[in-house]
């Protein structure tokens, strides 16, 4: 499956990436802002930003973006469905 080539122009993911300043709201490391910021495509799949739930769908979180965090797609998928 292809990742895009930049993450979702929205205003939520607009502000999310302000507030955070570009930092992984879980590792805290700085996060590519399109998949010509890192060397190859398989970087680009681990470490593009993602949406990230701190109250996760699985346990009836919402997606208002007071429930919203950008992360790592490889640190998003390493924290699962738990809480934190």
């Amino acid at each position: 499956m292809s990742q895009s080539f930049s993450p979702p122009d929205t205003p939520k993911f607009r502000q999310l990436w302000q507030n955070q300043e570009g930092l992984c709201a879980i590792c805290s490391k700085p996060m590519p802002l399109n998949r010509a910021d890192v060397a190859h495509s398989t970087l680009w799949k681990k470490w593009r930003p993602t949406f990230d739930h701190i109250i996760p769908r699985a346990h009836e979180g919402s997606d208002e973006i007071s429930n919203l965090r950008l992360a790592h797609a490889i640190c998003n998928k390493r924290r699962g469905t738990g809480k934190g």
